[in-house]
């Protein structure tokens, strides 16, 4: 959930989502954090295309990427 980050500023935005500077509250780290709306997905059957992100996505390693 989004309780433990303050949203900054979108610095991008897709069909069904955005990418925000985000802070996180206890230790004032900054982050980008990209969500997207399910509903919109859902609606657009991209539904296939999120889940094939994310399987891309947990097969990365890099210092400036958060594991999945």
């Amino acid at each position: 959930n989004f309780d433990h980050f303050q949203i900054l500023r979108a610095i991008g935005k897709g069909s069904f989502g955005k990418v925000c500077i985000v802070q996180k509250r206890d230790s004032k780290k900054m982050y980008a954090m990209k969500y997207m709306n399910k509903q919109k997905c859902i609606e657009r059957d991209e539904v296939r295309n999120v889940f094939r992100e994310l399987q891309i996505m947990q097969g990365l390693e890099h210092p400036f990427l958060v594991n999945l």
